[in-house]
């Protein structure tokens, strides 16, 4: 809330009576988090963790007032760099010295006095406002900085009777996150306060098995093992489906741009009909802790070993630093959950090595889908020629009649099934047979009932996939939908309000476990189109892999998602491997950025993944494709409407680099925004490069060593080799003056002869694409 400085006198920070728009989000350091990192190499420091020694802003650290080191980088298994710019913070190679905590406070004591004192008052204000219509008040107690300064104010702003404390525990919590808790359950039991423990039903490493590993976007870990548990629990302690709940929690505008935008208070956010207070949603980090320090709270031990939150053991929004802290803090609890990554990525790398370094630097974090795991849903859809809606299920977990109580009423017991559904009697057919579900929905059906379809897709979703992580039972706002013994049981007062449905596809875990659409068939799989997000890289992003190559994962000045996503692009490029910097690279960087060889084999490599290779086959040269145009191309292809925006990102930046000048076209602007995009044609070719597209071409067509010049410059044969000439826009003759001279300087690789009625191209077969790459 408040602009601070840093003080000297004191060794803290000084808060200024302005308001500010943004915090660095300051926090204490301990000697503790000192050794983790190295630094007893360079400073000298008393081994006692009763106060911080400085402070930390982002990846600096603090100290009475001076900027005096830096951390880098950092992985999973690698501490992050040090860059130590004061080797003596104090004369002589005293011991750095305790900040002042007590002196501190006093200094800032006026205006966090006022603070909290407002803030207990909008609590205060809140509660008599909302009282009459909520069942039960509570504070979502984390163990973390946050939610224990909320606590705080709660407990000062509301009779003790008034609310409970329920403590989400995820099962993959710190250990000190647990001694915390116990320690607060304690002073609750002390001070006549409800605590309550709630934790779902599943096993944290048994819920990764079912799900896969939560990654950025299929998070689906807080929904099952903290929010549902919460409010099932309440509802089963209140003896009431329908309660209405407030949660006071501890999230903070500061700590996020999504988390910026909340509102004090909001309804439905989480789960319809409970409302949430974001308690201290102005404060900084600077002022949580200065109200921890000054009132002598518990602070969670994670802290003092240099945790920047105290949340689950792995976390697919932690930062590099963070997991590697996390890691070496708790490593027994933490290996667990790396080996199930593991376990279910073991058949998407070719190495060891490979396999590792995903791990570490990542790369689980960037799934969107179940594509690269062991893991599978017996579901599937079609639509006929004659536009019938197919499903298919295998081997369903529950049944499918449970199901579609929740979007209707069933009329008969036999197939064609009649449903009531929104006032509408509509059909649909279902064969069963040996573990096997085929369901018929007609053309004239699906017209007629709205988003019926919709919804019937979601129903047998949910009975192939579903494990009862309760989830949906949360979301029932009417408390109609339960689980019994691992099967689900929808009552006949359920409302149809399609609640359990608003999970994208229905189901938690089908959802996480979707094979992609919106791709292309590449050696027999599905491949995603949406291949590097918004994250294309950047020339500097390239100049900064040459420079660093293989210390590249230490060095790069990337966020999270940034290099994720541009491993991706590398891995597609082939100037990563399961080594590391890899062969095609270290031929790169001998030719060197600035030559457009060097780009045109990065391209003729990118095109053999998903996202250039859509673009260059469905697109042609010298063509203005408008965003929306292209969009529509995109959508057809079958992928997500959402997604348009992320590829058509992902060519635009991509255009801006050399590769833009070879075949990838360039971006039409119109007031700073990418209106269109126009491939343009390679200008002056370089011959090896063409020859290494051949034989790129060959064998992805499955060793098609021999074919004429007019095969090449067919675009309507379907084939998974891309030709040079739908690559970088060469024309015939062109092509035939390229190889006629590669005939005659490189005969131990191609023969073409075009003379008379003759057009033949013949590679030689003993030869491979790698090969032609040592002639450069």
């Amino acid at each position: 809330m408040y602009k601070y400085t840093w003080d000297e006198e004191t060794g803290g920070l000084l808060l200024l009576p302005e308001l500010s728009k943004f915090s660095k989000e300051p926090r204490p350091v301990y000697y503790k988090e000192l050794d983790i990192l190295g630094f007893d190499k360079y400073w000298n420091y008393p081994k006692d963790d009763h106060a911080p020694l400085l402070w930390a802003e982002a990846n600096n650290y603090i100290y009475k007032g001076r900027t005096i080191a830096k951390v880098t980088g950092g992985a999973l298994y690698t501490p992050p760099g040090l860059v130590v710019l004061d080797k003596d913070p104090e004369p002589g190679g005293k011991p750095l010295e305790f900040v002042d905590v007590p002196h501190m406070c006093e200094k800032n004591r006026a205006i966090m006095e006022a603070l909290v004192q407002e803030t207990v008052q909008q609590v205060y204000q809140t509660y008599e406002s909302y009282k009459s219509r909520i069942d039960v008040f509570y504070v979502a107690f984390s163990g973390g900085k946050d939610s224990v300064v909320a606590l705080d104010i709660v407990q000062r702003a509301l009779p003790h009777e008034a609310f409970k404390v329920v403590f989400g525990d995820t099962g993959m919590e710190f250990p000190d996150t647990y001694e915390t808790v116990a320690r607060v359950k304690a002073w609750c039991t002390d001070s006549h306060i409800d605590f309550l423990e709630a934790r779902s039903w599943l096993n944290p490493l048994d819920s990764w098995r079912m799900f896969g590993p939560p990654a950025s976007v299929t998070r689906w870990c807080c929904s099952v093992h903290k929010t549902a548990p919460q409010i099932i629990l309440l509802r089963k302690l209140l003896k009431k489906r329908d309660f209405k709940g407030m949660a006071f929690v501890g999230v903070r505008g500061d700590e996020s741009l999504a988390r910026s935008k909340y509102e004090y208070i909001t309804l439905g956010g989480k789960h319809k009909g409970q409302y949430s207070c974001n308690t201290i949603l102005h404060w900084s980090s600077a002022e949580v802790f200065l109200h921890i320090l000054k009132e002598h709270l518990v602070l969670n031990s994670a802290y003092k070993l240099g945790n920047r939150r105290a949340g689950c053991l792995i976390c697919p929004r932690a930062s590099e630093r963070s997991e590697f802290m996390n890691h070496h803090c708790y490593p027994e609890q933490a290996e667990p959950f790396v080996n199930i990554i593991r376990e279910v990525y073991k058949n998407a790398f070719t190495s060891k090595d490979a396999m590792e370094e995903f791990i570490r630097n990542g790369g689980w974090k960037a799934r969107k889908n179940g594509r690269d795991l062991t893991l599978k849903v017996g579901y599937s859809e079609s639509v006929t020629k004659e536009g019938d809606t197919l499903i298919e299920v295998n081997h369903p977990r529950t049944d499918w009649k449970a199901w579609i109580n929740t979007i209707g009423v069933l009329s008969n017991n036999q197939s064609p099934f009649i449903i009531q559904h929104h006032g509408r009697l509509l059909a649909f057919e279902v064969e069963e047979a040996d573990q096997r579900i085929l369901v018929k929905v007609k053309k004239s059906v699906a017209k007629e009932g709205g988003d019926f379809v919709k919804y019937l897709k979601n129903v047998f979703r949910k009975a192939a996939s579903c494990v009862g992580c309760q989830e949906c039972q949360a979301d029932c706002p009417y408390g109609c939908l339960n689980f019994e013994n691992g099967q689900v049981k929808v009552s006949e007062n359920c409302r149809h309000c399609s609640q359990c449905h608003k999970v994208d596809k229905g189901c938690l875990i089908y959802k996480s476990l979707e094979q992609p659409k919106g791709g292309i068939v590449m050696g027999g799989k599905t491949m995603s189109l949406n291949s590097y997000s918004h994250h294309a890289p950047k020339m500097d992003w390239m100049e900064q892999y040459f420079k660093y190559k293989n210390t590249f994962s230490e060095n790069h000045s990337l966020g999270s998602q940034m290099y994720s996503f541009f491993r991706r692009f590398l891995r597609d490029a082939s100037l990563l491997d399961e080594t590391g910097f890899s062969k095609t690279a270290e031929l790169i960087d001998r030719m060197g950025l600035d030559s457009e060889a060097s780009w045109g084999i990065i391209y003729i490599n990118l095109c053999y993944a998903p996202q250039l290779h859509w673009y260059v086959t469905h697109t042609g040269f010298n063509e203005e494709y408008s965003k929306a145009y292209l969009g529509q191309m995109i959508i057809e292809s079958g992928a997500k409407e959402n997604w348009v925006n992320d590829i058509f990102s992902s060519l635009t930046r991509m255009s801006e680099l050399p590769l833009g000048d070879i075949g990838l076209g360039h971006a039409t602007r119109e007031k700073n925004r990418v209106i269109s995009l126009t491939r343009n044609a390679w200008l002056a070719p370089d011959s090896l490069t063409i020859l290494y597209s051949l034989y790129k071409f060959a064998e992805a067509c499955g060793g098609y060593y021999q074919f004429s010049l007019s095969t090449l410059l067919d675009d309507s044969i379907e084939r998974d080799g891309v030709s040079p000439t739908r690559i970088f826009g060469l024309g015939e003759d062109e092509m035939k003056r390229i190889l006629n001279g590669l005939s005659s300087n490189y005969p131990d690789f191609i023969s073409a002869s075009f003379t008379l009625d003759l057009d033949n191209i013949t590679l030689r077969s003993e030869k491979t694409a790698d090969d032609v790459l040592q002639l450069f």
